[in-house]
């Protein structure tokens, strides 16, 4: 009779074990929640493992500090949509076929509203204290938060002459550099684009404007302003005698890396591009070339000089479940974190000493003190305290190609 009660109380804890195990399975399983990012691929690839050692970083970082989210990041390809409308909605679509975070340029994130791709999150996170200025502008619209920042962009003139590198307008860049035409390049960088060309005319107008305010969008509907004549001498620094003129002809937007290795290899007196372009002249260049490059923010209007910045920022899709969205939060908030932003920029996931920094502006300004940019020149001379203003983050994708063949047609009829 005992020995009866004591086999069906041991089955019954067999059973009872055997369900608590497969429960708990089903519970671990169920709390692992997968989040799908597609990251904006305009980075230099300073490792030179096809951004290898960049992801397993911030995966292995990220999973690390979060657990129980599962990190799922598309591979980057510079030949993807990310300036495609098309591609951008089937990427944010709401049933969660494409991406749950894609980061992009904030100069669509109006556009990417209007047409309903994204919708607004609550307010500002604490951390956003510690974010440039400029970009708690780029990530709002019609006063709401629509975005989260990640890095930053500007045009800077590259050059290794002092006087060069004290030019506050166009017109004392040209001074410096000469009016006329030579058999060498005396500015390289590229023009021929619908996105670069209308981003120096709107760069021009807001650096002839009061510096205290944010002009740049009316430049966007000004098309007959004096910042044509602007963005033509600007145009007329990259002649050559031969009439040669790369800035204009295709050459420089065909081979985006030519103009920094022509700068590399002082075949050119001064180059404008972003500051990322300084990973390719330092890589191919002279030894003694970090310490005699000189950045300063491109001149381009004729009263101040002030850079007119590129956010780049996650969005999220729509009609996420909670899970999701938290994951969401968790990850744009650790990657805003001072110590990945230094970590991304400086290229701190290389298992190599010494490799060069990618050379991206980071959000974060705290990330200036962190140890792999404390003591870089570029970061603490010319990076860190720079102020000026966003792109603007709406009407720029639809005049875009209107702006540029009016001031092709300006630039050449001169």
């Amino acid at each position: 009779m005992h020995y009866g009660r004591f086999v069906i109380t041991l089955l019954i804890f067999q059973f009872v074990t055997m369900e608590t195990k497969s429960y708990a399975k089903v519970m671990d399983k169920s709390a692992i929640t997968v989040l799908k990012v597609a990251p904006f691929p305009y980075l230099p690839d300073s490792v030179g493992d096809q951004y290898k050692s960049l992801f397993q970083f911030i995966t292995d970082q990220f999973e690390m500090a979060y657990p129980n989210i599962r990190l799922e990041l598309r591979p980057l390809n510079t030949s993807d949509g990310f300036y495609v409308m098309p591609t951008l909605a089937q990427w944010l679509a709401s049933d969660g076929s494409g991406y749950d975070v894609v980061e992009i340029d904030t100069v669509l994130l109006g556009d990417l509203v209007n047409v309903g791709l994204i919708a607004p999150q609550f307010s500002l996170p604490d951390n956003h204290s510690d974010w440039h200025p400029a970009t708690v502008t780029s990530v709002q619209f019609n006063q709401a938060l629509y975005a989260y920042p990640h890095l930053m962009c500007a045009t800077f003139l590259f050059t290794r002459d002092e006087q060069a590198a004290k030019a506050t307008t166009i017109d004392q860049l040209t001074y410096v550099l000469g009016s006329t035409p030579t058999t060498n390049y005396r500015l390289v960088g590229n023009l021929d684009s619908s996105w670069v060309l209308p981003g120096r005319l709107i760069h021009s107008y807001q650096d002839s404007s009061d510096p205290r305010s944010n002009v740049a969008a009316f430049a966007l509907h000004r098309h007959e302003s004096s910042s044509f004549e602007l963005v033509h001498k600007l145009a007329r620094l990259c002649d050559r005698i031969n009439g040669e003129n790369h800035c204009l002809d295709g050459t420089f937007d065909i081979d985006p890396d030519m103009p920094a290795l022509l700068f590399a290899r002082k075949q050119a007196d001064a180059m404008f591009a972003y500051s990322e372009q300084l990973f390719i002249i330092l890589k191919n260049g002279a030894s003694d070339d970090y310490d005699n490059i000189k950045m300063t923010p491109l001149p381009a209007g004729l009263l101040h000089n002030q850079p007119l910045f590129s956010t780049d920022a996650y969005v999220f899709r729509k009609n996420m479940s909670e899970d999701v969205l938290n994951a969401a939060r968790s990850f744009v908030d650790f990657m805003a974190t001072p110590r990945m932003q230094a970590a991304v920029v400086g290229s701190g996931d290389s298992p190599f000493p010494n490799t060069i920094p990618r050379y991206l502006l980071p959000i974060s300004q705290n990330a200036y003190n962190e140890p792999l940019l404390a003591n870089n020149r570029f970061y603490q001379d010319f990076f860190r305290n720079l102020t000026g203003f966003s792109l603007p983050t709406v009407g720029f994708f639809n005049t875009r190609k209107e702006i540029q063949a009016a001031l092709l047609k300006y630039i050449k009829s001169l």
